[in-house]
């Protein structure tokens, strides 16, 4: 198999977050729960989608393939799958409508933390999110799996550190499962913090203490709609490359 991991276009979030990093006053008041798309994002994420649907859109062939047979080829897609935070539906949306593919929601691909806001006391607690009629109204064609009920999708505390290295452990061998030894290629659409330890766990790296009031803190830089590959070939598994944006002209390329 192939896996495309695919960070959301750019979201208010984003936008809010640079505008204010460094900010020793920076509060609660700058914290958004769960973002949607900028237009920028949703122009990202369109052109992510035609890129993605290309009959020749993918620009790196198979290294072990002969000369004759590295040819202009597209991405192949089978599959999109994305988290139940907002901007990642509506950038997994763009992807699924132009490779004509049905979007499969796979709520453990969110965001560290997940879905969370401040109290009135100033902490941060988890939040229910939005619920299966929320997402059954607004994204009618999304698939959900059966357990996201009315209550919330997310419904739980907010996600600590620990618990977010053990669920990023557990995401690619899941897909693993679902689709190894196939043919199939798979467009995960998550989050930046989400890829970094999915990378991290399929290599080994440690992840870097977190600071977000500061610096990006990462081993891997992730744009918006960038894309990272990853083949799946016998026993082996190879990241092809990380962070490419060959879609986005330079004024889109945004963090």
């Amino acid at each position: 198999m192939r896996v495309y991991l695919i960070r959301h276009g750019q979201s208010a979030g984003n936008v809010n977050y640079l505008d204010n990093i460094g900010d020793p006053s920076r509060g609660p008041e700058h914290h958004w729960p769960d973002p949607e798309l900028t237009e920028a994002g949703h122009r990202q994420a369109r052109l992510l989608g035609e890129h993605l649907a290309h009959p020749e859109g993918e620009p790196v062939r198979a290294p072990w393939l002969p000369d004759e047979e590295r040819v202009p080829v597209g991405f192949g897609i089978t599959h999109v799958y994305c988290s139940l935070m907002l901007r990642s539906i509506q950038t997994a949306q763009h992807v699924a409508e132009a490779c004509g593919l049905p979007l499969i929601a796979y709520p453990d691909l969110f965001e560290y933390g997940g879905v969370c806001d401040y109290d009135e006391n100033g902490n941060l607690v988890g939040i229910p999110g939005p619920g299966r009629d929320y997402f059954a109204e607004r994204f009618p064609d999304l698939q959900l799996p059966d357990h996201v009920d009315p209550t919330g999708w997310y419904n739980r505390p907010v996600e600590t550190e620990d618990m977010f290295l053990e669920r990023a452990k557990t995401i690619m061998p899941a897909f693993e499962e679902r689709h190894g030894g196939t043919d199939d290629c798979i467009a995960l659409v998550s989050h930046g913090d989400t890829i970094d330890q999915i990378v991290n766990a399929l290599t080994g790296a440690v992840r870097r203490p977190a600071d977000y009031a500061s610096h990006w803190f990462a081993n891997w830089a992730i744009l918006n709609t960038a894309v990272t590959r990853i083949d799946y070939v016998g026993e082996s598994r190879a990241i092809v490359y990380t962070n490419q944006t060959f879609h986005l002209p330079s004024d889109l390329i945004t963090w």
